[in-house]
């Protein structure tokens, strides 16, 4: 009896350490506010498996992971202007649809021509950003479903020098955002800039599993986030944008509600998402599905579908934190459904559009066939499931979003 004790204490013992040890080398979920973590450890295992509806899109994301590997790195303080603030570090960016006036011999103040993008604005801070975010995605996606560990501690490479480097890091606001030569040095809509962060801040939660970035490192990316949402919700620059009447403060709540989530703070993503339907969704779409904002545009169509895609992006966030703003029906009959319903009936009918259109129709396509890959899930819409499989999938297979969005094949 004696000795058939101690074994029990001995099994008893090493289960228990075996227990304890599991429980601290688990690795602990990271918190993703736009990405699905879920999703993507069902896809990693399916890409393992070699199954083929991931692998375009994991071989795509590879390939851009080893150009951001051999690049370089990207700073606000690489511009050769310096903003009225008197420092690089301060982020500037010019108005993308602002040009000289050719009728001044200096080209000053420029003038508006909507939806043609003035080449110039790649001098300043909006390209590097947008290098940066992309390459950090890639990179921090390219980590995790290959455990490449080149990929993560360039990622915390790229992040250093943006956000932590005292002589390379962005100041958190965006003051200088979108400014127009001869006009202003900066606009309050210049805050769309930082629609961005909505993956990056992703890309930066999902690169904490790693272990690349220290304890202090991680404190002060958390801490700069919290300066900029500070800014972001107290300036004056913050609340015009929030208060815009179109795609600008649907952008801002994506961005907002997104920062919020990675810094902890759901109880405003909570108090934002739930605002939406009589913020942005009773005023912005109607009966029929028209966002008439966004039909006043020069690219009626796609500012129509990148907005919805801001309101799907910012319905996710909602969802996270109980609020559910797919299946909100405004008074006149119209919702984030009618709305995408809307732009579907224009597939393969592009010469029907009343509105215009200049810059081409693939692109954007492109952008709404996400959309109804997510409707198809979000609605369980077996009609949005045959679209994307049948119109958009072959072309769409290669891009990283469907490796991160969860879909109607959520039984993997």
């Amino acid at each position: 009896m004696k000795n058939l004790r101690y074994l029990f204490f001995v099994l008893g013992a090493v289960t228990l350490f075996t227990f304890c040890d599991n429980k601290s080398n688990a690795k602990e979920s990271p918190k993703l506010g736009g990405w699905n973590y879920d999703w993507m450890v069902k896809v990693k295992k399916e890409i393992a498996k070699n199954d083929q509806e991931f692998l375009p899109a994991y071989n795509n994301l590879l390939s851009n992971a080893n150009k951001a590997l051999e690049g370089g790195v990207y700073s606000v303080t690489y511009k050769s202007l310096t903003p009225i603030g008197g420092t690089k570090n301060d982020y500037m960016s010019m108005g993308p649809y602002w040009w000289p006036d050719p009728t001044k011999p200096d080209g000053l103040p420029y003038i508006r021509r909507d939806g043609e993008v003035n080449p110039e604005r790649d001098k300043l801070d909006s390209a590097q950003k947008g290098k940066m975010i992309s390459a950090v995605r890639s990179l921090s996606l390219g980590w995790f479903f290959s455990e490449n560990e080149e990929y993560a501690q360039k990622a915390a490479e790229l992040i250093r020098v943006w956000f932590l480097n005292p002589e390379t890091l962005m100041n958190p606001h965006l003051k200088y955002g979108q400014s127009i030569p001869g006009i202003t040095e900066g606009r309050f809509i210049g805050i769309i800039d930082g629609r961005s962060f909505y993956d990056l801040v992703d890309a930066i939660a999902l690169l904490k599993m790693s272990k690349v970035f220290t304890p202090e490192e991680e404190t002060a990316i958390k801490k700069w986030f919290q300066d900029y949402f500070q800014w972001l919700t107290e300036s004056q620059f913050g609340k015009d944008e929030d208060n815009y009447k179109n795609n600008h403060s649907v952008a801002y709540d994506a961005q907002a509600t997104s920062i919020a989530y990675f810094i902890g703070n759901d109880e405003y993503v909570k108090r934002k998402v739930e605002e939406m339907p009589s913020r942005r969704i009773d005023p912005m779409i109607e009966a029929d599905g028209r966002q008439p904002h966004e039909l006043i545009r020069t690219k009626a169509f796609g500012y129509s579908v990148h907005n919805l895609a801001n309101f799907f992006d910012t319905a996710d966030l909602g969802l996270k934190v109980g609020v559910d703003i797919y299946h909100y029906t405004n008074p006149k009959g119209a919702s984030l459904k009618t709305a995408l319903d809307y732009l579907i009936g224009f597939i393969g009918k592009e010469k029907e559009w009343p509105y215009e259109q200049i810059d081409g129709w693939k692109g954007v396509e492109n952008s709404l066939g996400l959309l109804v890959r997510r409707a198809a899930k979000v609605y369980d819409d077996e009609s949005y499931k045959k679209l994307w499989e049948n119109v958009f999938y072959e072309r769409m297979k290669t891009d990283w979003k469907i490796l991160v969005k969860d879909s109607y094949n959520s039984d993997l």
